[in-house]
């Protein structure tokens, strides 16, 4: 990324603006100052010669020439007194004459020829007393030397001082551009201006804020393209198996019917479990596919445990697993048989696969008030950090040739029955399954 050129920068043009206003600002303050310096020397001086006029007034002093150069050594100003006669004492030289003559008496000061200023005021009928001032240099003015060195200088203090101010703002700014390309990526660092406590600590805090807001939508659109082609997937399979599904067992159930030997009945009978087994696949993929309400009913939760148990003690008794269903009361939920029995048959096939090499499943099921509660303990290696955080996510397994969808139907199936799905491990060994589910007559927690 190329810098920009000094003067499009924004610290370039922060510095010029401020040094604009600060100049601008400089000189109009200072032109006021040096009217109201010249407006307050005028006055004092004419209350100064006032004064005097007032004391040569009340004392009578004679208007003379020597009086007039007394009170010039005293002053400061020249001096003169008019007569009514058109005389002036002492006479003035050059062409002053005509204008101290022309003087108005009052208490402004009128400008003479000579640059000068002149204020006239009356002694009596038939003298006035005229006072004469070079007009004062004013100290607050671009003329005086003092001001020509210093207000350069203090030009250049606020440009500096408006750059270094500017830079504070344009460099965690510039800090922030050149992280942007690869801020958004997965593993984009965090900025540092984060951590501030300012606006530029703000804006940063919201770009994290956003770049979290991405990914979590990136996920999202993500898990809606996985979840619709699942979708076209499973409906697919749900044709393709179906109808030879049906045929499998219309067929087992007429050969089932007929009188067979022990052996040839056991196998019938594995037969018809296992293709019910495939249609539990089958509509378990079809739920994830086109998730509908469940169809509720009235239903006794220990009988569907004891059915569940009994169609998978095949596997069960092929790993070594025994299965406990501990006593405990009846409950009767609000449920639809066939979901729940999903539900219930793939925490036990998952607490099954979690002991290859034998163990015990305890089930549990308890009575809380307006809430059953099934617990499914297994004395497995129990769950991993990861799989704490992610069982229920869809596709995500940590066994060898799972796809990750077993525990995330159960939690489906449970929150349409607005229950609730718990797995944590257990303090004594072994992952712990929680089923609650509402007892109310409509299903409502």
């Amino acid at each position: 990324m190329s810098a920009p050129v000094w003067h499009r920068s924004l610290a370039a043009r922060h510095a010029l603006a401020m040094l604009a206003c600060v100049a601008g600002g400089s000189i109009l303050l200072l032109a006021w100052l040096g009217r109201m310096q010249h407006t307050e020397s005028a006055r004092e001086a004419a209350a100064l010669a006032k004064n005097h006029a007032d004391f040569v007034r009340r004392l009578n002093l004679p208007r003379s020439a020597r009086l007039a150069g007394d009170l010039r050594e005293l002053l400061g100003l020249d001096i003169y007194f008019r007569s009514m006669t058109g005389a002036l004492d002492p006479m003035p030289g050059g062409d002053l004459k005509p204008a101290l003559m022309e003087a108005r008496t009052g208490t402004d000061w009128q400008r003479l020829p000579d640059g000068r200023q002149a204020l006239a005021l009356s002694l009596d009928e038939t003298h006035d007393m005229i006072f004469v001032r070079a007009e004062p240099p004013l100290a607050l003015s671009l003329r005086h030397p003092v001001m020509r060195h210093a207000l350069p200088a203090f030009w250049l203090l606020a440009a500096l001082m408006a750059w270094l101010g500017a830079r504070q703002v344009v460099r965690p700014l510039t800090g922030l551009t050149r992280m942007l390309p690869g801020f958004f990526s997965k593993d984009g660092p965090m900025p540092a201006e984060a951590a501030r406590q300012d606006e530029i600590g703000l804006l940063a805090r919201a770009l994290s804020r956003a770049r979290a807001d991405l990914h979590q939508e990136r996920r999202r659109r993500e898990e809606s393209e996985r979840l619709a082609l699942l979708g076209r997937v499973a409906t697919g399979l749900a044709h393709e198996i179906k109808n030879p599904l049906a045929s499998i067992q219309l067929h087992a159930q007429l050969l089932d019917s007929a009188s067979h030997n022990a052996e040839t009945a056991s196998s019938l009978k594995h037969v018809i479990e296992e293709a019910r087994v495939i249609e539990g696949l089958v509509n378990q993929w079809l739920f994830l596919a086109r998730p509908s309400p469940p169809e509720k009913a009235p239903l006794e939760l220990r009988g569907l445990l004891c059915a569940t148990l009994d169609s998978v003690r095949l596997q069960a008794r092929h790993a070594g697993v025994r299965m406990n269903l501990e006593p405990g009361p009846e409950v009767t939920v609000p449920g639809d048989r066939v979901r729940l029995g999903q539900a219930f048959r793939n925490v036990i096939l998952n607490a099954i696969q979690a002991m290859p090499g034998g163990g015990l499943l305890s089930v549990r099921l308890q009575s809380e008030g307006t809430h059953a509660r099934l617990v499914f303990h297994d004395s497995g290696p129990g769950f991993s950090r990861a799989a704490l955080q992610q069982a229920t996510g869809l596709f995500y397994s940590e066994k060898e040739g799972g796809m990750g969808v077993g525990l995330n139907v159960v939690e489906e199936i449970v929150s349409a029955h607005q229950g609730s799905l718990r797995i944590k491990n257990h303090p004594e060994g072994g992952a712990v399954v929680e089923l609650e589910l509402p007892c109310g007559a409509d299903g409502d927690s």
